[in-house]
């Protein structure tokens, strides 16, 4: 009788049976994992103006402070949007007596008044409008230093829109010139006192560089370590009202090839220019541009105002130079090749931000945590001087719904001339699957109003779009872990364990 040959148990299969099992189960578990696919926005800058706060043309409103009621009525500009005016009191009718309670109730309503315009203000206080100010300044520096004190109550109430105080009260023309009281004792008497009494938040203002060196009793200007610490050092910014007209700025600066016995004096034109480039990262530098000459001829001009980081300037000083720039044409390449001069000036007055790239890394589908990096540049010729609020805005496309993140920067160290790069880290562990638009905002503050950047299409009511941000589940796990199952099954079905 023959035997029946008995078949050896394939001991592999079970375990192969197990091993795809928990592949599947494997799977299941990542099935709800979400994978990503970011796209960045591709937007071009922009040769339109920007409204952005302080900076850009100014105008001068004069008052010549008195005793009589004021009529807000009489301010010219009710509507309510951002960009600089000078508010100059002259305070002649005070050269004998301190200000009376009614002069200070004036004062404080016209500050109430353009507060309410939404404007941001620079203010000088001063007692001649002739260039007589030798005769029509208070006989004593007491009477000043109490005319700062008063003054400065009553601006302080305002710090939130009062941007820069120019000069120290005395000069002619408010100017810190030809004055009893600008040998360095006096000079210094008057600006550590108004220091003292005004807000911290306020940026003053004198002359020259050489001014601000006596003052500061540095030859050096301001570093990243010593900026912004609320010392009078710090806030000392800078005002030119002989910006571009010759050689030394009609005495801004030193003659070519002189020397100063003094470190702290004055120094020829490119030496003052490389002090400003470095001072002025960190202070604001404005003022007036004067007499048609070459070194306002629109290429030295616009070197020198990027140099000199310029973020504001008088709109009614000289026209005859504007009318010259108008005539010129900038030749430099990008979006405003063919501009004339004035307009590229305009643009270029202060900070100018262009998004111009972004990234978006995940490092695992299971973190919770990525990382977005935007890359931005200031094309403008100088920094911010305030810090303003920075936040992503994240919106569902699909939903609607919107959250936002904040970006922790300062926007004082964006540098003029420069790229630089945000990088935030985002919390995705609530995201679902969809799509997401996200854009960068930034906002002032003090003023709420936000600082527009200088891409195309860049003013979305959530800010400029920086890119798209998608996540899926992986289209084939469904498939995959049917197939599995299925095997398996197949698997078992094929094997006995009698066999």
């Amino acid at each position: 009788m023959k035997k029946t040959p008995v078949k050896k148990k394939n001991i592999l299969t079970p375990f192969l049976v197990t091993a795809i099992l928990l592949i599947a189960g494997g799977i299941c578990c990542f099935r709800n994992l979400l994978f990503p696919d970011y796209k960045s926005a591709v937007s071009a800058e922009s040769a339109r103006e920007l409204n952005n706060p302080y900076i850009g043309w100014y105008q001068i409103y004069p008052y010549t402070l008195s005793e009589a009621a004021f009529d807000p009525a009489l301010i010219p500009e009710q509507t309510s949007a951002p960009g600089l005016v000078m508010l100059q009191f002259n305070l002649s009718n005070y050269a004998h007596s301190t200000i009376g309670k009614a002069g200070l109730k004036q004062l404080g309503d016209i500050l109430d008044a353009w507060h309410s315009t939404g404007k941001q203000l620079i203010i000088r206080f001063l007692y001649d409008w002739d260039g007589l100010a030798l005769e029509k300044e208070p006989e004593n520096l007491a009477l000043v230093l109490e005319h700062m004190s008063q003054a400065a109550e009553v601006v302080n109430l305002h710090s939130d829109c009062v941007y820069i105080l120019q000069g120290i009260f005395v000069g002619a023309w408010g100017e810190m010139h030809s004055s009893n009281y600008m040998d360095e004792e006096n000079m210094l008497t008057l600006i550590r006192h108004l220091a003292s009494v005004t807000s911290p938040d306020i940026f003053l203002a004198v002359r020259t560089p050489e001014q601000w060196r006596t003052i500061a009793k540095t030859a050096e200007p301001l570093s990243p370590e010593n900026a912004y610490d609320g010392s009078l050092t710090a806030r000392l910014s800078l005002f030119n009202d002989g910006m571009l007209g010759s050689d030394t700025d009609l005495g801004t600066y030193g003659e070519s090839g002189s020397s100063s016995s003094s470190d702290f004096g004055k120094r020829p034109r490119q030496t003052e220019l490389l002090f400003q480039e470095a001072l002025c990262r960190f202070v604001p530098n404005g003022g007036e541009v004067v007499i048609d000459n070459p070194y306002n001829d629109l290429p030295y001009a616009v070197e020198d105002l990027a140099r000199m980081h310029v973020s504001y300037l008088n709109k009614a000083y000289d026209e005859t130079v504007f009318s010259k720039w108008r005539e010129d044409t900038f030749q430099g390449k990008g979006p405003f090749q063919g501009m004339n001069g004035y307009d590229y000036v305009s643009r270029h007055l202060g900070y100018r931000y262009v998004l111009r790239s972004s990234a978006f890394s995940l490092e695992t589908p299971w973190a919770k945590e990525a990382d977005l990096s935007i890359v931005m540049e200031n094309t403008g010729f100088s920094n911010s001087y305030k810090l303003f609020d920075v936040w992503l805005t994240v919106k569902n496309t699909d939903s609607g719904e919107v959250s936002t993140v904040p970006v922790p920067t300062d926007t004082r160290l964006w540098n003029a001339g420069s790229l630089f790069q945000l990088d935030i880290t985002l919390d995705v562990s609530g995201f679902r699957a969809g799509t997401y638009e996200i854009f960068l905002h930034i906002q002032d503050p003090s003023s709420g109003y936000p600082i527009y950047l200088a891409n195309e299409g860049a003013e979305y009511e959530n800010g400029c779009f920086a890119g798209t941000l998608t996540f899926q589940k992986f289209p084939q796990w469904d498939f995959l872990i049917s197939a599995l199952i299925g095997k398996a099954q197949d698997i078992s079905v094929g094997f006995s364990p009698q066999q």
